[in-house]
């Protein structure tokens, strides 16, 4: 049971809290309903709300019709009403009925009554740009919210730039998972769950986790040996160390008598027949 004190808060928290708090924008009356605010975590009963904690779990409301573990997101619409979406962080910008509502560099999304960056402002590169959004021509233009490269190819996009949490078209120039190697730059070592980024053509010398690579990776992008296992359509191969006939002869490619005294050692990553 709540606390008087805390009521007294959860009572004004829904009428007078404003921004990224505690917002109702909708009628939840004669039903129970959760609430993630800025402030923590709210069980409601019909208008009546009551304080749980400061941490919201995973799938609360943010009032908006998205659901959240907590503040992150990937579009506005994941952010309650008086906030937007930046950097995949809902940051506040107020209310509105209209444009003249909102701050300068800022426009009134009217079906969410709220502020949110003017993404058809001017720009000259993309960091000028609100997230989910990009410098194209001299304007800001929409795209989509990411956190990975998977998740903006798989919205149509080329890659994400996770700085700015925002799906970019074209190629990531921070390299790609895939593509020929056509130079003679070595490939880097990279550690287990990663794979060497490729950009023009040649190695770039950096290694990304392979969770968030656009594509999958090719079989032979694969330089450890759990990576290849639990890739589909991969095979590993093998070499023998010390490896010789029964007269103690070195073996041959072929050789069907030959044992490997050393036992072996993964030696590449193939596609599998």
């Amino acid at each position: 049971m709540m606390k008087p004190s805390h009521l007294l808060v959860a009572a004004i928290a829904s009428t007078a809290l404003a921004g990224c708090q505690l917002y109702f924008g909708e009628d939840h009356e004669n039903e129970q309903w959760t609430y993630c605010g800025s402030d923590g975590y709210y069980v409601c009963d019909d208008s009546d709300c009551y304080w749980q904690g400061t941490e919201c779990p995973a799938g609360a409301n943010t009032g908006s019709g998205g659901m959240t573990g907590g503040f992150e997101c990937n579009t506005s619409n994941d952010c309650a009403a008086g906030c937007y979406c930046g950097n995949g962080t809902c940051e506040e910008a107020g209310f509105c009925t209209q444009d003249s509502d909102c701050g300068n560099g800022y426009t009134c999304n009217e079906s969410r009554s709220s502020c949110e960056p003017d993404i058809t402002a001017s720009c000259t590169d993309d960091s000028n740009c609100p997230s989910g959004s990009y410098c194209d021509g001299g304007t800001c233009t929409a795209s989509c919210g990411c956190m990975t490269d998977g998740d903006a190819t798989g919205q149509g996009y080329g890659y994400c730039d996770e700085d700015r949490a925002t799906c970019m078209p074209g190629d990531d120039p921070s390299g790609t998972c895939t593509g020929a190697v056509t130079c003679n730059l070595g490939r880097p070592s990279c550690p287990a769950g990663q794979v060497a980024l490729i950009v023009d053509g040649c190695y770039s010398g950096e290694c990304t986790a392979i969770a968030s690579c656009g594509e999958a990776p090719g079989c032979n992008a694969y330089t450890n040996e759990s990576d290849c296992q639990a890739a589909t359509g991969c095979q590993l191969s093998y070499t023998g160390i010390d490896c010789r006939m029964p007269d103690n002869s070195p073996c041959q490619a072929g050789s069907t008598s030959c044992t490997c005294y050393g036992g072996y050692t993964f030696a590449a990553c193939n596609s599998a027949p």
